[in-house]
């Protein structure tokens, strides 16, 4: 059988990947759309919680260990065997310790939350960490060999037997322990699956074998960085969930006198509606939903990350700054123009589109929240982009200060303001405000530093334009306020349509922009370089 070029199979790769990655957004959206349908407000809380404290850790020894893997196996294809037994073992080091470490100090994880109820879920969790840590050695070993179909086949399963997993187990009434330990599940049929599909690497002879400590070093290098972004995205959440139980606390008897005034939902739950863990649990469901709205402009323009890297890798080590300058710019323009085309039609009208997928009072008490938050993502994207891009320049230290400043302001502005609020809308837009300003500030410091050391950024003009942009179909948006389902659809269309016709008349976008989006197109289908 003839072989296919390096080309093709570089092109058939980028669709393979796009579409799991793609569905895996789909299938976690309804997730997180249907969960709330099924449980409680409390429990669905109190799963947002859970998840917020494993999924940093998660994403981090999956990205980190999928990226280790590759990067060695696709050095050197012939040893991609060696590579994955040198993976495998890594994680007897660092994936199980961790997952070990993580279920022993689920205690405290629930004493700084102020909520003990949360030690076993917790300690259920610990059991993805590990199996994650292994799976993501095999999806790297898939994806340095260029098996894209396999690493798109397992991916795809894996958010299938995801949703499947959580939603059945919570729909059969088994709560919150159903909704993790259907994740765990899931994890460990993946897992199981993947060394088939994948293959182990059998035995290694001992002239053979990849030593461990590069690829720790690897790893160790991507993964402070990594800790540091995914802390940003769920550090509000977290510190939601311990103040809140803080404020209600403190606030027992005014609760007591008010409880329908603060919280529409009440008496849901009347067995423990008072108990102050399990209302922090409500305020931070009503938060999730807003977060999962406001994230879809970051997941959108999320696999530009993959594209960016490798490109800036190779025009800085080849040292052509012309090269580099002309991929920053393009990059984060067309990342700006379309993370934002899908945050100001939330940001337009938000009660009418958080009312699709959740209740009534998710959307009335929420829809503020996500305006601020929608457009704070669109800084986010901006600035997960800029982060990538100086990594690949080799600027690691730069990308982890913005990061680390990001996320002080984030977590010490939400520290000072949520004190400050009552529950319900008051404390969600303040969380919402208060990230969204700090992620507007870690994407400045990142541009500040790819302007100091690359010499390029946004120009300015782009984003003057955009914002006018923004403002016209925001004002279209508030002027039109269609109430029924099919209309606000319909009404999304329209504003994301005026935000597209003023960017064209102001020449933010124009012919050279499809030509260039032509030609990118007639280059992959070629199979040369995107």
């Amino acid at each position: 059988m003839k072989q296919e070029s390096t080309g093709t199979g570089a092109g058939r790769g980028v669709l393979y990947i796009a579409f799991a990655k793609f569905y895996f957004m789909v299938a976690g959206a309804v997730i997180e759309f249907r969960l709330p349908a099924v449980l409680a407000r409390t429990v669905f809380g109190a799963y947002a919680v859970v998840s917020s404290v494993v999924s940093p850790i998660n994403n981090v020894l999956v990205t980190g260990s999928i990226q280790a893997v590759s990067r060695f196996t696709a050095q050197r294809p012939e040893t991609a065997r060696a590579v994955e037994a040198a993976g495998l073992r890594m994680h007897l080091f660092i994936g199980l310790p961790v997952a070990l470490l993580f279920i022993a100090l689920s205690p405290l994880w629930a004493w700084l939350l102020h909520d003990m109820s949360k030690v076993g879920p917790l300690m259920l969790a610990g059991g993805i960490v590990a199996g994650y840590s292994f799976y993501a050695v095999l999806v790297g070993t898939a994806n340095g060999r260029r098996e894209f179909n396999k690493q798109a086949g397992l991916d795809v399963t894996f958010a299938t037997l995801r949703a499947l997993g959580i939603l059945g187990l919570a729909t059969a009434g088994l709560g919150l322990y159903g909704a993790i330990g259907g994740w765990v599940a899931a994890v460990a049929l993946i897992l199981a699956l993947a060394t088939f599909v994948v293959g182990l690497p059998g035995r290694i002879e001992p002239a053979e074998r990849v030593p461990v400590r590069p690829m720790l070093r690897f790893f160790a290098g991507v993964a402070l960085y990594l800790v540091l972004l995914n802390l940003i995205m769920f550090v509000d959440q977290l510190l939601l969930k311990r103040l809140a139980t803080e404020w209600y606390r403190a606030h027992g008897q005014a609760l007591a006198n008010d409880l329908d005034r603060l919280l529409p939902w009440a008496r849901e739950a009347t067995g423990f509606a008072l108990e102050p863990s399990a209302l922090a649990d409500v305020q931070v469901a009503y938060y999730r939903a807003v977060q999962n709205l406001a994230r879809l402009s970051y997941q959108a323009i999320l696999a530009a990350t993959f594209v960016i890297f490798p490109l800036v890798s190779r025009s800085t080590f080849e040292a052509d700054a012309e090269t580099t300058r002309r991929y920053v710019n393009i990059t984060l323009r067309y990342s700006l123009v379309f993370a934002t085309a899908l945050a100001v039609v939330m940001a337009a009208n938000p009660e009418p589109l958080l009312d699709i997928p959740y209740a009534s009072d998710y959307a009335r008490l929420g829809a503020p929240a996500l305006t601020a938050l929608a457009l704070g993502n669109v800084a986010f994207s901006i600035f997960a982009i800029a982060g990538t891009i100086l990594n690949g320049a080799g600027l690691t230290r730069e990308a982890i200060i913005s990061a680390a400043v990001t996320l002080a302001v984030a977590a010490i502005g939400n520290a000072i303001v949520i004190p400050m609020c009552d529950p319900g809308t008051e404390v969600l837009l303040a969380a919402a405000t208060t990230t969204g300003c700090a992620m507007l500030l870690g994407a400045s410091l990142a541009g500040y530093f790819l302007w100091r050391k690359l010499g390029a950024f946004l120009p300015l003009t782009s984003l003057v334009r955009v914002a006018a942009a923004v403002a016209a179909a925001i004002a279209v948006g508030r002027v039109i306020p269609f109430r029924t389902p099919l209309m606000t659809l319909v009404e999304a269309a329209i504003v994301g349509v005026v935000y597209l016709v003023v960017l064209v008349a102001t020449r933010e976008l124009g012919k050279a922009d499809l030509k260039a989006i032509a030609q990118v197109r007639a280059k992959r289908g070629q199979g040369g370089e995107t």
